[in-house]
């Protein structure tokens, strides 16, 4: 089947990930670690010999990310699920931005979320394929939510 791109804008911080997981299927959710009152996104970091835990905000477009190692900014990371190892790297795809590597973090339904593994790089990426099963409409808070 022949597919066609289609960007949408949205408002910054209207979407959040509440599913997301690992190329194997791992859940990377961490509900002890709430970043904006949600689960965070909880993968592996490493830069060199420097390797710790990375708490990702849920919310799209947001970056208040908690680090439990210190990272330069302006290196480039490799991120890894905390579950299985595997890497979240995602071959033959670089930045729009830098022409960094880029990660990625599977969505129900198909979805993939796309960064930029350059720290301090904020680029990102939503695709969303089957979009009435991903994305509803949380009426009164003006607020969309991914739900994933």
């Amino acid at each position: 089947m022949e597919k066609e791109k289609i960007v949408i804008e949205v408002p910054s911080k209207v979407l959040h990930v509440e599913h997301a997981q690992c190329p194997r299927g791992h859940s990377l959710m961490d509900s002890a670690v709430p970043i904006n009152g949600y689960p965070s996104i909880k993968v592996v970091i490493q830069y060199g010999a420097i390797r710790g835990n990375i708490h990702l905000d849920p919310i799209y477009g947001s970056f208040h990310n908690l680090f439990d190692v210190d990272i330069p900014e302006g290196v480039v990371v490799e991120m890894f699920c905390p579950a299985c190892g595997g890497s979240l790297r995602v071959e033959h795809d670089k930045c729009d931005f830098c022409f960094s590597p880029m990660f990625a973090l599977y969505l129900p339904n198909g979805g993939i979320l796309e960064g930029c593994l350059k720290s301090g790089c904020h680029e990102h990426k939503l695709v969303l394929v089957d979009v009435h099963e991903q994305l509803g409409m949380v009426h009164g808070h003006d607020q969309i939510q991914l739900l994933m």
